[in-house]
């Protein structure tokens, strides 16, 4: 069975404020935010109501409510992203979002997540966490300049620029460097460079990271 997405919903005392509320409570609150006149509605042109969208909603928020477990699986089109948004905001408590890819986490974080907060007028704070090697070692990239141990000029030309990227960075992802054509060290996803100035387990234990 192809599983899309999974949702482990726990928390601390206190975290969801819908068990006070109940179930109806719930229910209302995720029915007005998919409804035709609701704020998804309001903010994205051409929405419409999805039943399965809403049942599956309806299921992750009363998982949500209740500290407990499910595994929903749903059809390409569904709308599976706002299904686990939407209850994900509403509960007002901390929410991890686990991805199978880094292109899906970047969306979501860039695209998806602040477009339901914007729209559920949630006042939440989010961030994007992924695997160490995804972002900057200062200290790797220091002693690769210093070594200067690199299999072409070209790559050293590249090294530059990454120098030049760290110094204006503040969250050292180099995805985000990738992607951007401005950026001094677009070319880094190709570079020979890349795997020497990379984060890993083994370094940097006790040093900041750009």
């Amino acid at each position: 069975m192809d599983v899309r997405d999974a949702l482990d919903a726990g928390g601390g005392p206190g975290m969801p404020e819908h068990d006070a509320r109940g179930a109806d409570a719930i229910d209302a609150e995720v029915d007005a935010a998919f409804a035709a006149d609701g704020p998804l509605a309001r903010l994205l042109p051409g929405y419409r109501e999805r039943p399965q969208q809403v049942a599956m909603a309806h299921a992750i928020a009363r998982a949500i409510a209740t500290q407990g477990r499910l595994v929903a699986e749903a059809g390409t089109g569904t709308g599976k992203t706002f299904s686990y948004l939407v209850p994900a905001l509403l509960g007002g408590g901390k929410v991890i979002v686990s991805t199978g890819t880094k292109t899906l986490q970047d969306q979501l974080y860039e695209r998806d997540l602040p477009l339901v907060r914007d729209a559920l007028r949630s006042p939440v704070t989010i961030a994007l966490l992924k695997g160490r090697a995804n972002y900057l070692c200062l200290h790797h990239l220091e002693r690769t300049s210093r070594e200067g141990r690199l299999p072409s000029r070209d790559d050293a030309r590249h090294l530059a620029k990454i120098v030049q990227w760290a110094h204006a960075t503040t969250r050292g992802d180099r995805a985000r460097a990738t992607r951007s054509s401005h950026s001094a060290s677009s070319r880094d996803a190709s570079c020979g460079c890349r795997p020497t100035v990379a984060n890993t387990s083994g370094c940097c234990a006790a040093r900041s990271t750009a």
